[in-house]
């Protein structure tokens, strides 16, 4: 311990006597010391600036998207508002819609019912009734029900198709027509 107290004691003995005589009565702080305290106080400071700054921009931006998203929502009740009229419209085009399909069922029953029995088979069950009517319109203007054929007429041949010959009276006819009429039993 003795050899402990020997070394410290020369090395305070230096710095008292370094120390200027104006001085003693003050409590002195190294410059080394006193410069490494100072720069870490400006280091924190220059951090809490930097931090204080960070917190006011974090902030602005916050107040930037509440700003937003507050515009957007206009923007969403505005696009609301739209959708809605559009739904209005479109819940109108449906109830026409079906009073519309509603009138081309219909159509088409009066049409199968118009078709003869044997020929029912021929008209296909898997379309639309649209599609379904398209298809029974083109079929009976092409003739293929038989309802739409006609027989050509010869000429020269009476238009009138009975069996009966048409009742003449022979008193009125002239002498040629009587020879005729003779001729053609």
């Amino acid at each position: 311990m003795d050899e402990v107290t020997k070394e410290v004691t020369p090395e305070v003995t230096p710095e008292v006597k370094e120390t200027s005589p104006e001085t003693k009565g003050e409590n002195m702080i190294p410059k080394s010391r006193f410069d490494e305290v100072n720069s870490k106080y400006k280091e924190m400071l220059t951090k809490i600036e930097s931090f204080e700054k960070a917190e006011a921009d974090r902030q602005k931006e916050a107040e930037q998207k509440e700003l937003q998203l507050k515009q957007e929502q206009g923007k969403f009740e505005e696009l609301f508002q739209a959708s809605q009229k559009e739904l209005e419209g479109l819940k109108q085009f449906e109830s026409r819609t079906t009073e519309l399909e509603g009138l081309i069922s219909n159509m088409v029953e009066t049409k199968l019912e118009s078709i003869p029995e044997e020929m029912r088979d021929l008209v296909p069950t898997n379309l639309a009734p649209e599609a379904k009517l398209d298809w029974l319109t083109k079929a009976e203007t092409k003739g293929l029900f038989g309802s739409l054929k006609q027989e050509a007429k010869e000429i020269g041949k009476p238009s009138n198709k009975s069996n009966e010959a048409p009742k003449v009276d022979k008193a009125n006819l002239s002498p040629l027509d009587k020879i005729l009429a003779g001729l053609g039993k």
